[in-house]
């Protein structure tokens, strides 16, 4: 989960050092839209193929290998001497930090029982919201202390010793330790070994399944717009429309991940309740995620009170939380044998979804930008980003329908593969 807390702070980090990015690499919006969603490219691409390491090679091995990547990348960011270069450093960023998630879900597959498992992954996400946290305002003041660059060589060398430590402590089953499985009794389960054919066997079915599909589609709505605004555009909206430090505008991001990290349990665990299920939070959560984005567009003619701020900030975090139900309910429709495959599809819609409308926002602001720059960056005007907003409320509304579809399990998947027989 540490490493998992490094990979997550990568994804919002661009927003806190969005105006030294600007400043240092000469970049239009467009241009740092593409820097960020390079790491969300590259990870939505690897979703899949990390189902499969999951599966076959085993999570303990791919982290350790996987943090490596990230070191690597880090380092390469950090000291960039072209734009160039800098691409390069966030490619490998997402590649190496790709794994840790459906990896981390794959461990937790082995060492709990199905009832726990929207409360783990709940919690799991809750770790990485710690990620954001860390990189939003205390990145924002340990980058004006010490510079962009070298606050990035020290988390480069923080990666690498977590890495270290992943390989040393952790174990992909009870099994390797001595200990009873868990979900023996529960799982469907395969003993043969995987082959080229059994991975691609596995992909198609899981491909194939129409209930994969609406949770892919939940997770890509849900994610995409949280990360345009606290993992890039939050942040330069408030400074350039609030007059407000880089620092202080970064409590407002933190905000939202605070609403995160609280609501991800909490709809984890409501979702484990029997009589509640997955779908129903699912769709309530999406609802009042959808309105939030209404908030933000329509109060204000998009500059909401800066006293309502850290409110709305707060439950856009809170209601996005219904995303960790994604992953949770494609497992379950899928056999547990094919659960990394599963988690790993699931996976990719939100990170595939982030990449494509960080881009998109960023083009949008860049077109109806009125060449306006202060310090060699563009600033730009309040239509321009009530305009890329709207775009995100769009899609949330978009979710709201994908989670309307998205089929109950009870947790079980045997149960519902049963029915869906």
């Amino acid at each position: 989960m540490s490493v998992y807390i490094i990979g997550a702070f990568h994804r919002v980090a661009p927003a806190a050092i969005a105006k030294d990015l600007m400043q240092t690499f000469q970049m239009s919006g467009a241009i740092l839209g593409a820097l960020s969603s390079s790491y969300f490219y590259m990870y939505s691409i690897m979703q899949i193929p990390s189902g499969i390491l999951a599966d076959t090679v085993g999570p303990r091995k791919t982290v350790a290998v996987s943090t490596g990547v990230l070191t690597a990348g880090t380092m390469l960011f950090a000291l960039a001497p072209s734009l160039a270069y800098c691409l390069a450093g966030r490619f490998l960023i997402g590649l190496g930090v790709s794994v840790i998630m459906v990896n981390s879900m794959r461990v937790c597959v082995e060492w709990y029982r199905p009832g726990e498992m929207g409360l783990v992954n709940g919690l799991i996400t809750t770790v990485s919201a710690i990620g954001g946290l860390l990189a939003a305002t205390p990145l924002a003041f340990l980058s004006e202390a010490l510079g962009w660059r070298f606050s990035f060589v020290i988390i480069g060398f923080a990666s690498f010793l977590l890495g270290c430590i992943c390989w040393l402590v952790v174990r992909d089953r009870p099994a390797d330790c001595g200990l009873p499985s868990l979900n023996e009794s529960t799982y469907e389960t395969i003993e043969a070994p995987h082959t080229i054919r059994s991975v691609w066997s596995g992909i198609t079915r899981v491909a194939k399944n129409p209930s994969t599909w609406p949770p892919f589609f939940g997770f890509f709505c849900f994610y995409s717009t949280l990360m345009a605004f606290v993992g890039l555009w939050g942040i330069p909206f408030i400074t350039q429309h609030y007059a407000l430090l880089n620092r202080n505008a970064a409590n407002y991001t933190m905000v939202a991940l605070v609403g995160l990290m609280l609501g991800c349990p909490f709809v984890g665990y409501l979702s484990d309740r029997a009589t509640i299920g997955r779908k129903l939070p699912y769709l309530l959560f999406a609802c009042a995620y959808a309105a939030t984005w209404a908030i933000l567009c329509f109060v204000g003619n998009g500059r909401p009170p800066l006293k309502y701020l850290y409110v709305i900030t707060f439950f856009m975090g809170f209601f996005c939380s219904g995303f960790t139900l994604s992953l949770v309910c494609t497992k379950e429709v899928n056999p547990v044998h094919l659960a990394g495959i599963a988690m790993g599809t699931a996976n990719t819609g939100g990170f595939l979804g982030a990449a494509i409308l960080q881009l998109v926002l960023g083009k949008v602001l860049d077109l109806l930008w009125d060449g306006q720059m202060i310090d060699a960056v563009r600033i730009y005007p309040l239509r321009a980003y009530r305009a890329a907003f709207l775009i995100c409320l769009l899609v949330t509304l978009m979710g709201i329908v994908a989670s309307a579809c998205v089929k109950e399990t009870r947790r079980d998947n045997c149960r519902c593969l049963r029915k869906a027989k």
